[in-house]
């Protein structure tokens, strides 16, 4: 699995993901594939952060 910064990619299936499934972490790292569920819950947190600003 990657490390580092999210690809576009990847985080474009994080957030159809997200928008399907909720927070359903594990869901939503066996869809974007190339992350584990803590990477994905770790980036989750950093994109609500970015969302309230």
């Amino acid at each position: 699995e990657h490390t580092g910064r999210w690809t576009k990619a990847e985080h474009d299936l994080f957030v159809k993901a997200l928008n399907l499934y909720g927070r359903e972490w594990r869901t939503i790292a066996a869809m974007v594939g190339t992350r584990t569920v803590v990477q994905t819950r770790t980036h989750a947190q950093k994109y609500f952060q970015k969302l309230q600003r």
